[in-house]
């Protein structure tokens, strides 16, 4: 029976480099004051748009209802 050498990987080799961990970059952390403001202002936004919408909606039911209440 033959056995087979082990394979050995050598990580520090120069085509393992990809795998190490770069440490000089800086750490993905997300700023919660920051993520909140813009979700605060999103919703604001959101807000403003839908008011609009329902207003304008509710306006040309109005004009049309008179409309079709005079004719």
């Amino acid at each position: 029976m033959i056995n087979k050498g082990q394979v050995i990987f050598d990580i520090e080799k120069e085509k393992f480099k990809y795998l190490h961990r770069d440490e000089t970059k800086s750490s993905k952390k997300v700023d919660m004051t920051e993520l909140y403001k813009r979700l605060n202002q999103t919703k604001k936004i959101n807000f403003y748009n839908n008011t609009k919408v329902i207003t304008f909606s509710l306006l040309f039911l109005g004009i049309f209802a008179l409309i079709s209440l005079k004719f």
